[in-house]
């Protein structure tokens, strides 16, 4: 996959995920019922309409703007008005482009919902960990001594541990960890990359001649890390801060395929593969792990794609 390609599918899937009420809502866009106009009460989800479903108000309403799939990602009732009587799973038809699951929730809007939870655990984890490993790094390298020290014992520390065995231990102690949980401690099991990159980059650069002349014109050492050091040092915290993208998202697919991730029925991409296993029992219910396998595919192969295109521009910028 191209550097563009990779672009452009990440740049998809987060429109998605911005737009994933536009894009499957149990309730429309907007719709007027009894001379009474709603305008997204999706978000609103307003008293008059606490009952009512895309197809019930088809016959009720005057006028409404429906979004592109008619139903939500918790909405068991998926199926209303259909035909069909085979049991549940149903294969990929007109009305359910992705089948459902094995109690009748579309597949296509559980992972256009759980696109907008995966990408926001995969980029808060990066922003997390790239902050704490930025700030960390900088002031270890810039400072030496017993603080270069510590932080140096702090990232041996870290990489003995298995991280996939980390995060089950302390997920597992959350009990019913939430979105803010499984980010905070999955940033906890990637900031070590980016210290040791900030860190290497500083010792290397505090020696060059522009930083020994903003010493000797009496900057701070705040002035200088923030002015000078950081801004030159980020290109290797950047690509791999891309590259890290793509393993927050197998990461968070792995903690929810083994029930320890976002907890349900709140969707998620790892969450989806979780109850495609569940419900593989049923002969031929294929649907319900490629679509969400082929979503985590897409996007990991795409941040790798962006991220190789960004270390040879980089690389060649040196």
């Amino acid at each position: 996959m191209s550097t563009r390609a990779g672009a452009s599918v990440i740049a998809l899937w987060l429109v998605v995920a911005l737009s994933a009420d536009f894009i499957a809502s149990d309730l429309p866009i907007a719709v007027r019922v009894d001379g009474e106009t709603f305008v997204l009460p999706f978000w609103v989800r307003p008293a008059r309409l606490q009952t009512e479903t895309q197809v019930s108000l088809r016959g009720k309403a005057e006028w409404m703007v429906g979004t592109l799939i008619g139903t939500g990602p918790l909405q068991t009732l998926a199926t209303s008005g259909a035909t069909r009587t085979d049991p549940l799973p149903w294969s990929p038809d007109e009305r359910h482009w992705l089948g459902t699951d094995d109690i009748g929730r579309d597949v296509l809007a559980r992972l256009v919902h759980g696109a907008r939870v995966t990408l926001l655990i995969a980029l808060g984890v990066v922003l997390l960990s790239s902050l704490l490993g930025v700030t960390l790094g900088a002031l270890a390298g810039w400072k030496g001594g017993v603080v270069d020290l510590l932080l140096s014992r702090a990232l041996e520390i870290a990489s003995t541990f298995p991280t996939i065995f980390f995060l089950i231990v302390v997920v597992a102690a959350l009990r019913t960890p939430s979105v803010g949980a499984v980010m905070l401690v999955l940033a906890l099991t990637r900031w070590p990359e980016a210290a040791r990159l900030m860190r290497a980059e500083v010792l290397k650069l505090k020696e060059i001649d522009f930083v020994l002349a903003a010493r000797a014109l009496g900057a701070s050492d705040a002035r200088i890390l923030v002015r000078h050091l950081v801004p030159n040092a980020l290109a290797p915290v950047i690509v791999s801060s891309t590259f890290a993208v793509g393993s927050a998202v197998l990461l968070e697919s792995a903690l929810s395929f083994l029930g320890l991730g976002v907890a349900p029925p709140t969707a998620s991409w790892g969450e989806l593969l979780q109850q495609a296993h569940r419900a593989l029992v049923t002969p031929g219910a294929w649907w319900l792990a490629v679509f969400p396998g082929l979503a985590i595919a897409s996007l990991v192969l795409a941040t790798q794609a962006v991220g190789k295109g960004l270390e040879r521009r980089f690389d060649g910028r040196r």
